[in-house]
């Protein structure tokens, strides 16, 4: 199994991205090619230990900065190690490709390179999001800003199929993003993709989710437009990021404080692990013929390790087989229903 590594993509690249790369082929023996710029990867990798791991360089002269016009830099930069990475899958010479780079570069990449599954109206970015149950997953959370009631339908049966393959929830709860639990409740997309979903007999389609709802674990996937799906993720990581600063200013503030957080420390520790995303990999761009991950533009090493391992996961299970026959599926269930519409 090969998986291609944008090792100049992220905050922290180079460093991190083959520091995960490292651990991830030691931990789960896979073959991860470095896309990069060879003098600058090898440099890293001298300093960790790569005895008897597969760690090939493929080269790739140009670099896709994170403040990039996406679309522009992916076509003005054929030799980015985002481009060759995509090339690499599309050519079948490695099964998925990862990145922690220029989210809408990788999207460009994605799209422009790697193409969809046949079927595929729109590719829709899927990520995990921690609940008092676990896991939730939220697609579409930046793909496509503007969706119709038939993406969203897509979207939930992609969404269903990775939840049950991937994170090994055997029946997955669906719902949409609405601003209220009821039928009927929403704007016209929500309204009419609602209905949609109703007749989709291969998810489990449970209604309407308030974004307050999601934290509780109330659904397992949670459908949406990216834009919706991207405000969300992004305000729900910068209040918890708030939380986490308040919490330790005012600790620092009393002496008696600080000695309850000491005596508290592996519970404090517990709850950082569990709301740490670091440790579910990254968000996976369903819909592409080929496997695509972006992991988060802060990512780590343990963030990398875990993205090769999502990808590692979604390889075994044959994930996007599994999707083009769902979508078929659908295309078939529509086929045999008449067309109301042609009076005899």
């Amino acid at each position: 199994m090969n998986i291609a590594l944008d090792a100049m993509g992220g905050d922290h690249a180079p460093e991190a991205i083959v520091a995960g790369a490292v651990e991830a082929a030691r931990i789960y023996g896979v073959t991860v090619s470095l896309v990069g710029q060879p003098n600058v990867i090898e440099a890293e990798l001298k300093k960790h230990d790569t005895k008897g791991l597969n760690l090939p360089i493929v080269p790739a002269s140009q670099v896709i900065a994170m403040d990039e016009k996406p679309a522009a830099a992916v076509r003005a930069k054929p030799d980015s190690s985002m481009v060759v990475g995509c090339k690499m899958v599309k050519r079948n010479e490695a099964q998925a490709f990862v990145s922690a780079g220029n989210t809408g570069g990788v999207l460009a990449a994605g799209i422009l390179h790697v193409g969809r599954i046949k079927g595929i109206l729109r590719p829709a970015l899927i990520g995990p999001f921690p609940t008092l149950r676990g896991v939730c997953l939220i697609l579409d959370i930046g793909a496509n800003a503007d969706v119709r009631p038939e993406h969203i339908q897509q979207f939930a049966i992609m969404g269903s199929i990775y939840a049950r393959e991937v994170i090994g929830i055997e029946k997955p709860r669906v719902r949409i993003l609405s601003n209220g639990e009821e039928a009927g409740k929403g704007n016209q997309l929500v309204i009419e993709s609602y209905k949609l979903l109703e007749q989709t007999p291969s998810i489990l389609f449970e209604g309407n989710i308030e974004s307050k709802e999601i934290p509780t674990g109330l659904a397992d996937v949670v459908v949406t437009d990216g834009f919706t799906g991207n405000i969300f993720v992004k305000t729900a990581e910068t209040t918890a990021r708030l939380m986490t600063q308040v919490i330790t200013e005012e600790i620092k503030k009393s002496p008696l404080a600080m000695l309850g957080a000491l005596l508290a420390r592996r519970s404090l520790q517990r709850v950082r692990e569990r709301m740490d995303d670091s440790h579910y990999g990254g968000a996976v761009l369903l819909g592409l013929s080929s496997l695509v991950i972006v992991a988060h533009g802060r990512s780590n090493a343990l963030a990398i390790r875990h993205a090769i391992r999502v990808a590692k996961q979604a390889i075994e299970q044959d994930v996007l087989t599994k999707i083009q026959r769902g979508i078929a599926a659908l295309e078939s269930q529509k086929a045999a229903v008449p067309d109301e519409s042609i009076s005899i």
